[in-house]
């Protein structure tokens, strides 16, 4: 990907061309804060999304970073770095603007260093401040919100565990509160539902859902071995949708519903690859579909709607990942644009916001790696 253009906020209009005939197609909104090329990793319910947009190196000129954004009505901000952190990664955000994620500092071979990653929230009022960890542990990572900007849910790092976790907003901050569960977290994702009652995760081996039984309990259902789901989205309803890996090294989009089980949803012919990002509360899936390695078969993005897969086609071909979508149907996630590509037909270029002045950053993706056993720093996994 190579960015050189600084448009502005991006919204296109989307008909299901495999919507059925005798039914009204499902419109989906693209939104973007610029059209030449990001990575969103989260939208809240009135379409303001957050992720990484693409800058010029002011350290390396010519060298392009990543530079963690919030866009809200057009107008993108960057998210300013931690005091003593040299990196930021956001990964989703609220209706009240509330942007969540991890700060990260580099490590010390020869000494332990405490809190390289910590949990952030950051809202434009207030800036950014860390959320600390559980007691005794020495790192946490914020990956999911809920719509009224209360619940943050996440996972805290100690010696020999990692524990999924939530803080809740209390008058002068947040306070940490441990999820039940055996303390051995195998996802790199918790997901928690937009009304803040629902948790998906990995737990020692097994993909379970938590739910809110009263106001401190919490009741922890473990559904199915993670070999057949790893959550990345919940909705209200408790539908879980994510991804199962095989051993021919494919990855599938899957989902899993108290009526239905686990369920691998469809592909489309010549896509051998699926994933499952994350699920609104009328149950709509998006996420990606590829074709099979080394073909020339690209990522393109992708939704389900009961069950059938189809390509989000009209945001053209450059659209490759959709990794968020609020109940409006408003979708975001990855553009790919090379640097001389023009804009896809269809696509309006908005009058460019303020510029920021940014601090770049060194890039990765949008969402926290955390494979079996814990976390490690680079974040690989699509957004919610």
């Amino acid at each position: 990907m190579r960015i050189s253009r600084c448009l502005g906020a991006l919204a296109i209009a989307l008909i299901s061309a495999t919507a059925r005939a005798d039914e009204p197609a499902r419109r989906l909104q693209v939104v973007l804060a610029r059209s030449d090329g990001l990575i969103a990793a989260g939208i809240n319910g009135k379409g303001d999304t957050t992720g990484f947009l693409w800058v010029e190196s002011k350290e390396f000129p010519g060298v392009l970073d990543q530079s963690p954004f919030h866009c809200a009505g057009g107008k993108v901000t960057t998210i300013p770095k931690l005091q003593g952190y040299t990196a930021v990664f956001p990964y989703a955000l609220s209706d009240d603007g509330t942007v969540v994620g991890r700060v990260s500092k580099p490590i010390t071979p020869e000494r332990f260093t405490p809190m390289s990653n910590q949990a952030f929230a950051w809202d434009a009022a207030g800036g950014i401040r860390g959320l600390g960890a559980l007691a005794e542990d020495t790192a946490s990572f914020a990956t999911d919100i809920s719509r009224d900007g209360r619940r943050i849910a996440g996972f805290s790092i100690g010696n020999n565990r990692v524990r999924a976790c939530y803080w809740d907003r209390q008058p002068g901050g947040w306070k940490a509160k441990r999820l039940p569960g055996r303390g051995m977290l195998g996802s790199n994702l918790v997901s928690l539902s937009d009304d803040g009652k629902s948790v998906a995760a990995v737990d020692d081996g097994k993909f379970c859902l938590w739910t809110q039984q009263s106001e401190n309990e919490w009741k922890q259902e473990l559904l199915g071995s993670s070999t057949l789901l790893i959550p990345r989205g919940v909705n209200d309803s408790g539908l879980i949708v994510g991804v199962r890996f095989t051993p021919d090294g494919n990855v599938h989009a899957v989902c899993w519903s108290r009526d239905g089980g686990v369920r691998l949803l469809d592909g489309l012919e010549g896509y051998t690859r699926s994933e499952a990002n994350a699920v609104n509360n009328r149950g709509l899936i998006v996420g990606m579909l590829d074709g099979p390695h080394g073909s020339k078969i690209d990522p393109r993005a992708c939704a389900w709607e009961a069950g059938k897969a189809r390509i989000i086609d009209e945001a053209g071909p450059d659209f490759s990942n959709a990794t968020a979508i609020n109940d409006r149907d408003q979708v975001t996630g990855v553009l790919d644009v090379e640097e001389d590509e023009e804009p896809k037909p269809g696509a309006e270029a908005k009058p460019a916001p303020e510029k920021s002045d940014a601090p770049p950053r060194p890039g990765s993706q949008q969402r926290p790696q955390a494979p079996a056993g814990g976390p490690v720093n680079p974040p690989t996994p699509k957004g919610r």
